[in-house]
């Protein structure tokens, strides 16, 4: 099984270098050993060499006058791109801990004094809120006053009468009935 991998592989390598140059006396030997132990890889080198040379025939494109510039100045465009992204991140890893203690600094006293604007914020907000509620309950007192003292001194005896069942007074019915009649 090892040796047949390893004439697969070999076998491929001779396509791949029919395809580049011709092969040497050598290499067509082995071709027609491989050829000879394995004729399902007949068609497959068939097929590649007829290719092969059907690509040999084909003229060369023409390249455009001015390829070499339009080529250049890609190059060009490309290092200028890489070297400007290089150079951010080059600030930033820079060798130098002075460099870094100061970028970390810096860093730093920007996030407290956003900290403690947020707090500030949140403060004035807390506050303004507070001051709506306040007026609120202000406003709130001024219309609706509280009960009189002497009216609360009852307040047990009229509790109870909500919870008594009334009693229907019969003779007060009858007299309201007779006097709707009339």
């Amino acid at each position: 099984m090892k040796e047949r991998e390893m004439n697969e592989m070999e076998f491929n390598q001779l396509l791949d270098t029919a395809a580049r140059r011709p092969l040497t006396a050598q290499e067509e030997a082995r071709l027609r050993a491989h050829l000879a132990a394995n004729p399902q890889a007949q068609p497959v080198w068939e097929e590649e060499a007829g290719l092969t040379r059907l690509l040999n025939r084909l003229p060369d494109a023409p390249l455009a006058s001015n390829f070499t510039a339009r080529v250049m100045r890609a190059v060009e465009r490309e290092s200028y791109r890489r070297s400007r992204a290089s150079g951010v991140f080059r600030w930033f890893g820079r060798l130098r801990p002075v460099y870094r203690f100061a970028t970390a600094g810096s860093l730093l006293v920007l996030a407290a004094l956003g900290y403690f604007q947020y707090q500030a914020v949140s403060r004035e907000k807390m506050a303004a809120s507070l001051a709506t509620v306040a007026d609120t309950v202000g406003a709130t007192s001024e219309v609706a006053p509280l009960p009189a003292v002497e009216m609360l001194k009852d307040f047990d005896a009229i509790y109870l009468l909500g919870r008594t069942r009334p009693q229907a007074d019969e003779d007060l019915l009858a007299t309201l009935s007779q006097v709707a009649m009339k």
